[in-house]
């Protein structure tokens, strides 16, 4: 299996890109990344443990695939990698390999969401901006962080607050390296296809209504199936709204208000991004019922399924008030004004702006032991 999918971004440029998904891949990426013409040199940033397990295979297919040097900066796994300090050293790591001055360079990220979101902000800061190259390795990245240009760092209390929209010239996914992700990874992402089912794919939700046992078994044909299909959405989504300009893109932000807080709440440490998101959706599913929009039987098969497919479907570990805290650093919110994305029923979702805090309060509690 190897299929395409085509990221259209036509405006103010040509800076479309392919998404390459196969199996059993990451041998021939070097040959791959070559053929796009983005740098002569490159520099690779992934993570700890990521590095560990396909660091040196990557590198040996850059190398074979004729990239003349390479460079390498491994941060500390975790989320507490993504931040300042992480990016100041790796801009000079990434300064100290370009300092010939003859060099093109070009940045490939490997790993999920942290090195992905930083190494892409590297290269969109770096000289103004150089090419990079994204291969996810884990489901998250896959359906969500590996997609879409969005780069950041976190800054204190506030995740992703600092950053810029820079896309990548291609995204590179080895669905076998599914296979070495731990299992709480593998359910972490699979909160976010849950997402898709609920803003957009009714069909999505029910197959993993019906699928939970398999995917929780990594069961690779069903993978192979609901990947795809969050990609293209995704990619549509992109294409649409580039840079959440049009209330098109914001409805990937289903789950991510209140479960960014929740992150932040517990010093990004208790909970993995998918295991926030999922008691995110929960809230806001409890919100819009609370507001007449959702119907129990919908909110009821979205907490089973979060349940079924080993999600957190209860809080702990904060308070309702450091959570409503956090919450007003999210970056939807505008002059102060909260700004959610509700869902009103399995496959939609609506903006809702300014809802009572006694409303949010009330949902936050109710998710708490």
């Amino acid at each position: 299996m190897l299929k395409t999918i085509k990221v259209k971004l036509n405006t103010p440029a040509d800076r479309s890109y392919s998404i390459v998904i196969g199996r059993g891949i990451m041998k021939d990426a070097g040959k791959t990344l070559k053929k796009l013409g983005a740098g002569r040199d490159l520099f690779l940033i992934t993570d700890s443990n990521v590095n560990r397990l396909y660091g040196k295979t990557a590198l040996k297919s850059f190398r074979s695939g004729g990239f003349e040097n390479t460079g390498k900066f491994v941060i500390n796994a975790g989320e507490a990698g993504k931040s300042l300090d992480s990016f100041l050293k790796i801009q000079g790591a990434l300064y100290d390999f370009d300092r010939s001055g003859d060099r093109q360079v070009v940045v490939v990220t490997l790993g999920g969401g942290v090195p992905g979101d930083l190494g892409g902000f590297i290269a969109g800061t770096y000289k103004r901006g150089i090419s990079f190259i994204q291969i996810p390795t884990t489901l998250l990245g896959f359906v969500d962080c590996g997609l879409g240009g969005k780069t950041a760092v976190n800054f204190r209390e506030a995740k992703n607050s600092i950053g810029i929209f820079w896309q990548p010239k291609l995204v590179y996914m080895d669905l076998d390296t599914l296979k070495t992700l731990p299992p709480r990874e593998i359910k972490s992402g699979l909160a976010e296809t849950l997402k898709y089912g609920v803003i957009c794919a009714p069909t999505l939700f029910d197959y993993l209504e019906f699928n939970s046992d398999r995917l929780l078994a990594l069961d690779m044909a069903s993978y192979e199936k609901i990947i795809p299909v969050c990609v293209k959405i995704k990619a549509d989504i992109t294409s649409a709204d580039e840079r959440d300009e049009k209330d098109i893109r914001i409805m990937l932000n289903f789950g991510h208000t209140a479960g960014h807080a929740i992150e932040a709440a517990t010093g990004y440490r208790k909970y993995t991004h998918g295991e926030a998101i999922s008691l995110g959706m929960l809230i806001a599913g409890g919100i819009s019922k609370e507001l007449g929009l959702f119907r129990d039987a919908d909110l009821f098969r979205l907490e089973n399924l979060i349940d079924n497919l080993g999600l957190p479907v209860k809080l702990t570990g904060c308070k309702v008030s450091s959570v409503l805290e956090a919450m007003k650093h999210d970056k939807k919110f505008k002059s102060g004004v909260n700004r959610f994305i509700l869902p009103v029923k399995i496959g939609a979702c609506k903006v809702a702006d300014n809802i009572p805090e006694k409303v949010i309060a009330k949902a936050i509690k109710s998710r708490m032991v």
